[in-house]
């Protein structure tokens, strides 16, 4: 359904435009072309500078538009740029035209036609050219051979490069579908990698398609010249997947240590070195065809009409089967052999004659091919890595999918379902961290019903939520937008040694979950609930930004019953304060007042929840009494054993969590941007910030740094005076302040500072031991 919703969308706003774009090249080649000799050269070149210009905007688009304008003005520029465009046509329009095409044979006796057809303009003129031809036909002796058509190839040399052109936009789109694949098991897959790798596609069609225009003045056989490049590039394709394991070290994660800039950099050489040899000899074949319609010609706009008609019908299926069927079927490697062995088998297929040196040229395919089928197969090749720095990690299962390449590895650490090599969703030695972000916010929130997880993942919390110490738990509702995900957890989460660390999910009648992108269910849907509970994602991952709009904090809110919550995990270890405090203030745009809670003390890996409340939403209060806990758990306890306590965790004691009031603190925000749909800063900042630090001062808001944001909005409004916390005894409100002394006690432990770690204990121990 989400998919049918999608192409029909596609096809509304997007079909017409394209629609009237196509007719740009033909049209311009109808004004273009008057020599009928120049076509192939001429309309190459078109079509080269034309690309370029789609590399420049692929570019600006890319890396800087959307963050310097927002996508609708820069929809504006795109359409203010082509007015201009069609201002310039229009006033050339008013030019008058040659009226016949000029050829550079020489003069013909008398008894041949000596000029070529005149050059038809409209329909009319089209229609008058045919009746003339036709006459001139009639009236030649039939042993007299046309000067049109004397020399044009039979017609199943026709059939053979239509084909090819068919084949050419079919194999170039399916390949850019691996490509881009391919990087994303090494790339951090922000939106500048996958913009890099498109950019360098377009400039190897345009410079193919500028030197195919060079080849175009050649005096050699095109069929022959076509039949060297459909070759030269079948043989680039079969060593790409060679070369991109050499220069990615067996597919690991390519980084740098340096800038944001000198990170691109390394991305566009090694993405160069890997696929640009093979883009540009294949981006040489469509514009080179244009050669081989000189002999066929009768309208410069009719042929390029009819050449790019059949290439984009090609391009169209190459992308979609490629995307949801050749990666589903037969994974990144064995697809890319097969589009290898179309491109050979159409190189044999070309008409070249019998003569030794078409023989040999045959002969050279067909080698290739065997080489391409046994001697250098890439589907031995590994599919995804390992990471080195796990121990003894070996690879169970992998699922390659249209969306990405799902694997189940096992490690010393357990259990783990990853996405493309090194996007780690989750593990079983990280389960109670895991199932924390289901407990943390039904510890606060205990009458909870219903709640909605925005990711499924190892299915660890969402299951977590279904644990019998929830007794309110009625349903339970988790979207995931990957199904392979969704297998991963079934198959090895659900029995990891006996053990169902998914608690029922897949089972229990009150849980549904759905493959689906659960932004779009949140807008589509009629539902309430009492919790929206959105999973922690990467910020500087491609798409992962639109998780984080002011648009999908308002449709979550209105997905809420009216005393219902949203709870945003942040992942602080991949966050800077300049994205934490954009995401804060979009936050705080959206919701009455935004509270912020800790999932852990652990200096280095924080991750935080910001908890979206409604208007005169306050905390509900707790008459458990954890007095005798809480002494219990620290009594005979020094800093020595900050690592080995055993605090209590209940609905009372939970405010140790508690980070402070952000609503109450916006002024620590207001300088920050929203991140919205129409201006994605997040998206387009956050892979350019995190790099601006150093190996010395890592860029994340993790450590002394977050401790000290957290005093900053403890001191603004402290925990005594947060109207979210009126329901709390005043000895409870002070809990937050033992949260906040016990993980600078961390912080401080850590650095070996024994000065400062006892001042902090003893902070922790007066407020957690605090009485009214």
């Amino acid at each position: 359904m989400a998919l049918a919703h999608q192409v029909r969308s596609l096809a509304t706003t997007r079909f017409p435009a394209r629609l009237l774009h196509g007719w740009h090249h033909p049209v311009m080649g109808q004004f273009m072309i008057r020599d009928r000799e120049a076509f192939g050269r001429i309309s190459a070149m078109m079509y080269g500078i034309n690309t370029l210009g789609a590399a420049l905007g692929a570019a600006l688009a890319g890396f800087y538009l959307p963050l310097w304008l927002g996508f609708n003005a820069t929809c504006v520029l795109a359409i203010v740029l082509s007015l201009a465009v069609a201002l310039a046509a229009f006033k050339l329009s008013l030019r008058p035209l040659p009226k016949t095409i000029q050829s550079n044979a020489s003069p013909e006796p008398k008894t041949e036609i000596a000029e070529a057809p005149p050059l038809p303009t409209t329909r009319q003129e089209r229609r008058a050219q045919e009746r003339l031809e036709k006459s001139r036909q009639e009236k030649r002796p039939q042993n007299e051979p046309s000067s049109i058509t004397s020399d044009s190839p039979p017609t199943a040399g026709r059939k053979a490069i239509m084909a090819l052109c068919f084949l050419s936009g079919f194999g170039v789109l399916a390949l850019e579908v691996l490509w881009t694949r391919m990087f994303s098991q090494v790339l951090e897959n922000s939106v500048y990698t996958f913009a890099t790798i498109l950019v360098i596609v377009l400039v190897c069609l345009a410079l193919g398609a500028l030197v195919s225009s060079g080849l175009a003045r050649l005096k050699a056989s095109p069929l022959v010249v076509l039949t060297l490049l459909v070759l030269a590039g079948a043989g680039a394709l079969i060593a790409t997947p060679h070369v991109f394991m050499y220069l990615t070290d067996e597919m690991q994660i390519v980084t740098s240590t340096g800038s944001w800039s000198s990170y691109i950099l390394l991305i566009f050489r090694t993405a160069a070195l890997t696929i640009a040899p093979s883009a540009l000899i294949l981006g040489t074949i469509f514009p080179y065809l244009m050669k081989t319609e000189e002999a066929h010609m009768k309208s410069p706009g009719q042929s390029l009409g009819r050449l790019a008609t059949i290439n984009t019908i090609g391009a169209i299926l190459g992308a979609l089967l490629c995307g949801f069927l050749l990666l589903d079927g037969l994974g990144i490697w064995r697809s890319m052999q097969i589009i290898t062995l179309l491109y050979l088998v159409a190189a044999l297929c070309l008409p070249l004659g019998w003569n030794l040196r078409s023989l040999v040229t045959k002969a050279v395919c067909l080698v290739v091919l065997l080489v391409n089928m046994f001697a250098l197969d890439p589907a031995s090749l590994p599919i995804i890595s390992t990471d080195p720095l796990a121990r003894e990690e070996k690879v169970i299962e992998i699922w390659e999918a249209s969306d990405c390449t799902v694997a189940v590895t096992e490690s010393q650490v357990g259990t783990s379902i990853k996405i493309n090599s090194h996007y780690s969703l989750g593990s079983t030695g990280a389960y109670m961290q895991e199932k924390l972000q289901a407990d943390l916010p039904l510890m606060i929130y205990p009458e909870t019903e219903s709640l909605f997880f925005l990711g499924v993942g190892t299915g660890i919390s969402a299951g977590g939520a279904l644990d019998p110490s929830h007794k309110n738990v009625k349903k339970v509702v988790a979207c995931e937008l990957v199904p392979e995900v969704i297998t991963a957890s079934k198959k090895y989460m659900t029995d990891f040694h006996g053990f169902d660390c998914t608690g029922g999910l897949f089972n229990d009648p009150r849980a549904t979950v759905l493959v689906e992108d659960g932004r779009h269910y949140l807008m589509a849907t009629n539902e309430k609930f009492d919790i929206v509970n959105a999973d922690l994602f990467v910020p500087f991952r491609s798409g992962a930004g639109s998780l984080y709009t002011k648009e999908h904090f308002e449709s979550s809110k209105k997905r809420l019953t009216p005393d219902g919550v949203f709870v945003q995990w942040l992942p602080l270890y991949q966050l800077t304060e300049n994205e934490f405090s954009i995401i804060a203030r979009t936050m705080i745009e959206v919701f009455d007042q935004v509270s912020m809670w800790r999932h852990n003390f652990q200096p280095g890996d924080e991750i935080v929840a910001l908890i979206g409340h409604q208007k005169g939403q306050t905390l509900p209060a707790s008459d458990i009494d954890s007095w005798a806990d809480k002494l219990y758990a620290i009594s005979g306890k020094d800093p020595s054993d900050l690592m080995r306590l055993n605090l209590p965790l209940d609905p009372q004691t939970i405010l140790f969590f508690y980070g402070g009031n952000l609503t109450a603190a916006r002024e620590l925000f207001e300088d920050y941007p929203l991140n919205t749909d129409d201006r994605p800063v997040i998206e387009y900042q956050a892979p350019r910030s995190y790099r601006k630090g150093s190996s010395d001062q890592p860029p994340w808001l993790v450590g002394a740094p977050f401790a000290n944001l957290v005093d900053k909005i403890q001191t603004i409004c402290p925990p005594s005076d947060d109207p979210l916390l009126v329901n709390r005894s005043t000895d409870n409100r002070r809990m937050p302040l033992a949260g906040s002394a016990f993980h600078r006690a961390r912080i401080e432990s850590l650095k070996e500072n024994t000065e400062a770690t006892q001042k902090a204990w003893t902070e922790f121990v007066k407020e957690w031991t605090a009485t009214d």
